[in-house]
């Protein structure tokens, strides 16, 4: 079972208003860190969906040449979200992967154990549609999904995630694992997250 990871890093950090992802946190950014992990699971491939003008300069030379890692350039990405998860799912079907897992960029501290889990479970469960992520019982990224969504993410319009497809009685369909740690989902979009990063590198 081939499984990639769609790496969302083309969003426009508008409440932060610079780039956020080139943000440094100790040796690293904020966007590579969640890279970083990501190419420390056992994902076949990693596809980092960027703005069109974006040379992924905020990532370290080392991650760039990985051989797992695709650099794809998303120039619709200023209609939204669903814009770069296409770009990802039509580079999924084009390697013929079983699923993908979908990570956002400014999630620094998810973990190799959170996307294993997610890819045991997958493969454990041959007729599981997605593996998601919840916090409080509210869906985060990642999440995990079967090819057979590929179809129903490709339909996908403007700011509405793959979220979107996750609720009532399709919740059936899948899996969802509680995540106990409000740290390990926490996302970057301000400069009071920003901040806070910072303080929990800190304490790591």
């Amino acid at each position: 079972m081939k499984i990639a990871g769609i790496y969302l890093a083309a969003g426009n950090s508008s409440r932060m208003g610079s780039n956020k992802l080139a943000l440094p946190v100790g040796t690293m950014t904020v966007g590579s860190l969640a890279l970083e992990t990501a190419l420390k699971s056992s994902l076949d491939k990693v596809y980092i969906i960027t703005k069109d003008k974006d040379d992924a300069d905020w990532l370290p030379a080392e991650m760039k040449l990985d051989a797992r890692c695709s650099f794809i350039k998303c120039p619709t990405a200023h209609h939204g979200q669903s814009e770069s998860l296409r770009y990802g799912i039509q580079q999924a079907q084009t390697d013929r992967m079983d699923a993908v897992i979908v990570i956002l960029a400014d999630q620094p501290f998810i973990t190799v154990q959170m996307l294993e889990e997610m890819i045991a479970c997958r493969k454990n469960n041959q007729m599981c549609r997605f593996v998601a992520t919840t916090y409080e019982q509210t869906i985060m990224p990642p999440v995990l999904f079967s090819s057979s969504m590929y179809t129903e993410l490709m339909e996908l319009r403007g700011d509405n995630g793959a979220k979107a497809i996750l609720r009532g009685d399709f919740l059936q369909k899948g899996k969802l694992l509680p995540c106990a740690d409000k740290r390990l989902v926490f996302d970057v979009d301000t400069e009071a997250d920003y901040e806070a990063l910072q303080l929990i590198e800190k304490t790591k």
